[in-house]
């Protein structure tokens, strides 16, 4: 909240607010009431600062939250926040496009934010109006692209995990060496988006042995 010194302050949160139970392993609380619970408890922080105006849920993974985002109003409810799947949101007149799902970052490291420029792209030409910003999850690895088509530009990112990769993520993910936690600021300032910080912490998921 430094950054913030006293500016008002809208939280998005982009979704999966709970793991839910098909995927259990290293999990503390395997009961549904109980992640909710615990899930209500992670975001009173944020009510301490008097400066926070509004907090935005978006709906995650079904498989995670219950099915058709049933989490995410849940915990929106217990915050007094507003719960949305896909939304468009205005804040200073700056258009936001928020949803769960987005691109991946892509295997290869020559290869990597190739995808999630398409993607923008994409979405500058057949979205109306085009949003300023772009902003996705789902993916537990960070990603900004910006694209220029004529006078307008856009950026797209995708926010790291909330936590570190589980068995199940591993796998899917091939066995990734690191990890990237953490969460982004977007400063707006007269209308216009004036920065982007990431507040990011990179783990690295192996064993160090001497043999």
């Amino acid at each position: 909240m430094e950054l913030a010194d006293g500016d008002p302050v809208e939280v998005i949160h982009l979704g999966d607010v709970v793991q839910g139970i098909r995927f259990i392993d290293g999990l503390s609380e395997s009961r549904f009431a109980d992640q909710i619970a615990v899930a209500a408890a992670n975001g009173a922080p944020w009510w301490l600062w008097d400066n926070v105006q509004s907090v935005t849920v978006v709906s995650g993974t079904a498989v995670h939250e219950g099915g058709e985002g049933s989490a995410a109003e849940l915990v929106a409810t217990l915050w007094n926040a507003a719960s949305i799947q896909h939304g468009l949101l205005s804040v200073d007149g700056v258009l936001i496009d928020v949803a769960h799902h987005g691109p991946a970052a892509g295997i290869r490291e020559w290869t990597r934010g190739n995808v999630a420029r398409l993607y923008l792209l994409d979405r500058m030409m057949t979205d109306d109006p085009p949003a300023r910003v772009y902003l996705r999850a789902h993916r537990h690895e960070p990603v900004w692209a910006t694209q220029h088509r004529g006078d307008v530009t856009a950026d797209l990112l995708v926010t790291p995990a909330y936590q570190l990769p589980s068995a199940y993520v591993r796998q899917v993910a091939q066995s990734p060496s690191a990890a990237v936690c953490g969460m982004i600021a977007l400063v707006i300032q007269d209308g216009e988006l004036a920065g982007v910080h990431r507040f990011t912490h990179r783990v690295d998921l192996r064993k160090r042995v001497t043999l």
